[in-house]
């Protein structure tokens, strides 16, 4: 996988011809809203039944009273994550964290928007500063593989689980994961990286709300959900 692109998986899909064709009728996706039922109102509720049906198949994650928040790609689902656990109204950025070997582009992804309310600050095992903290975990790592849980030594931290290679591809699945936020991506369950879905399955109504104003401000097009078929 060269840069993380997923192109292994080209040649499976190439041998599954027709069964894997995707057709989106020339009639949906006229409306701004998705569901309007639903908090969510960008959240196509077909693509929400086969996120939580693959979830199930796979047993790789906790679903049931649990928000999904889609985004482009894990990316954006990052950033809406430290916007939505950051205080708003603090005296001074909240410090972010992770454990070295990081995924080299948390330092950029932290720092990019200048936002003033959250910093990146480094190697979580070496954290030390006093007050609250945001610590990404990912989990199985990248780049090295491996299983990992919050490296800070002490409690009172905001913990974003980014399970993104947490599929039985890449890792044996033990359990099904069950953290207040988790991050999944389609680019690594299924490979295909150039549709840029992100999955984020949330616990907390305050979490949920805070997450859905971040992420409705930074351009979800629906055609990033299409009627999307995991296999039966």
């Amino acid at each position: 996988m060269l840069h993380g692109d997923p192109t292994l998986y080209e040649h499976f899909w190439q041998q599954m011809g027709d069964k894997a064709t995707i057709v989106i009728p020339g009639w949906q996706s006229m409306s701004y809203f998705s569901d309007l039922g639903n908090l969510c109102w960008f959240l196509e509720p077909e693509f929400a039944r086969e996120v939580l049906r693959l979830h199930s198949i796979v047993g790789n994650a906790v679903t049931e009273d649990r928000h999904i928040v889609v985004g482009i790609g894990s990316t954006q689902l990052v950033q809406a994550a430290l916007y939505a656990l950051s205080p708003q109204d603090a005296q001074e950025p909240i410090s972010v964290v992770s454990a070295a070997p990081y995924y080299s582009a948390y330092p950029a992804l932290v720092d990019c928007l200048k936002s003033g309310i959250h910093k990146w600050a480094g190697d979580a095992a070496k954290f030390n500063k006093e007050g609250p903290f945001i610590e990404l975990i990912t989990s199985p790592n990248n780049p090295d593989g491996y299983n990992r849980g919050s490296a800070v030594n002490r409690t009172g931290g905001k913990l974003v689980h980014d399970l993104e290679y947490y599929w039985p591809q890449y890792a044996a699945i033990s359990s099904p994961a069950d953290h207040e936020i988790m991050l999944f991506t389609v680019s690594k369950s299924t490979g295909h990286a150039g549709m840029r879905i992100g999955i984020n399955l949330l616990d907390r109504d305050e979490n949920f709300n805070l997450f859905l104003e971040r992420v409705s401000t930074m351009d979800l097009p629906q055609s990033a959900q299409p009627e999307e078929r995991f296999g039966s």
